[in-house]
């Protein structure tokens, strides 16, 4: 009888960044400098409440908000402010979800829930709190259809991580089609895609965002941002034990395939998807209605700004790689961790 070939150390990943070359590099947002200090100093207030010194060096040393100013590089400030707080908060609440049983994430949505929907609304939670804050100083502040739209996904976002949390109790992993409906809600990037209308001062109306053209070129960009992102967090998340809510892991199980095919296989769908965003762009272009043409083209191309800004700030943070980020930019070598090991808790 054959014996069973030991699972890899190491893997290879894919150049990422040369398929979304097609996407311009807009840089830095230029007041970045600026409007980071004030995100943080913000969000320093509850991140305080809950974590140790420890997490607090690592979320310093992640700077989320780096990734704002390179997927928001025409954000003037109010725009980049609430990308920077989102960014945070999407931080925090994961961070802390990742913590608790399924009943506590539930508990915790809920709170959202009420919070964005109902302005009196305040149960004294850091929570509650927080959204609250978020609510005043941007939502109420964007147009009326971006701000429905980030209430009712931002809430999805939370009802959806609750079912994460019950799943991750259950050792449970989905199919493949199964997750990539799934991970559109986890993933929260619906949410950033609204900050996308709010910091161009654009407000699509609904058909827009239900025009099947449109849709098929935002899910082509949300898809990418999560793919990739779950292809460069799949080595931390596996140390915390949290590999089975990933696309690394999805497609191996589904597939029965090794890390690294699943690596090339992720890098051969993030072709596919590039050309379909492009596709969409190209053919809402050739609309006679600005609404299209004009509003929706330039929601498309900032949405190119996300996929290509997040594979940047990938590599220019420690949230991924630790301080290995160059190192695994220069040489695409990912060495496999052990599980459990140099994860930091919430509390340390």
């Amino acid at each position: 009888m054959a014996l069973k070939s030991p699972a890899p150390r190491t893997f290879y990943l894919p150049r990422l960044e040369d398929t979304f070359s097609v996407f311009p590099d807009n840089g830095l947002n230029p007041h970045y400098a600026i409007v980071r200090p004030e995100s943080r100093a913000w969000i320093n207030q509850y991140t305080k409440i809950l974590c140790g010194p420890k997490m607090c060096a690592f979320m310093e040393n992640c700077n989320f908000e780096l990734s704002n100013a390179y997927c928001y590089p025409y954000a003037e400030k109010p725009g980049l402010r609430a990308s920077m707080d989102l960014a945070n908060i999407l931080w925090l609440y994961d961070e802390f979800t990742d913590t608790e049983s399924g009943d506590e994430v539930q508990r915790a949505a809920m709170i959202v829930h009420r919070t964005l929907q109902e302005p009196d609304f305040d149960d004294g939670s850091w929570i509650c709190q927080m959204m609250r804050d978020f609510r005043i100083n941007h939502v109420n502040k964007a147009g009326p259809n971006v701000a429905r739209r980030f209430i009712d996904n931002f809430c999805g976002y939370v009802e959806v991580v609750g079912t994460e949390a019950v799943l991750r109790e259950r050792n449970q992993v989905l199919d493949i089609p199964g997750y990539v409906k799934f991970r559109r809600e986890t993933s929260a990037v619906r949410t950033c895609f609204d900050l996308v209308e709010y910091s161009l001062e654009i407000d699509l109306p609904q058909h827009v965002h239900d025009d099947p053209v449109f849709v098929s070129g935002y899910n082509a960009a949300m898809d990418l941002v999560f793919w990739a992102n779950d292809l460069f967090s799949y080595n931390m998340e596996q140390a915390k034990g949290h590999g089975g809510a990933n696309v690394v892991t999805v497609i191996m199980k589904s597939k029965g395939i090794d890390i690294q095919s699943t690596a090339n296989f992720l890098a051969g769908y993030c072709e596919a998807l590039t050309a379909q965003l492009l596709e969409s762009r190209q053919i809402l272009a050739s609309r006679l209605d600005p609404v299209f043409n004009k509003d929706a083209v330039r929601v498309i191309d900032a949405f190119g700004d996300w996929v290509r800004g997040n594979d940047q700030w990938s590599f220019a943070t420690e949230r991924y790689f630790g301080k290995d980020n160059e190192i695994v930019k220069k040489t695409r070598i990912v060495e496999i961790k052990e599980p459990f090991t140099d994860s930091i808790s919430l509390k340390e």
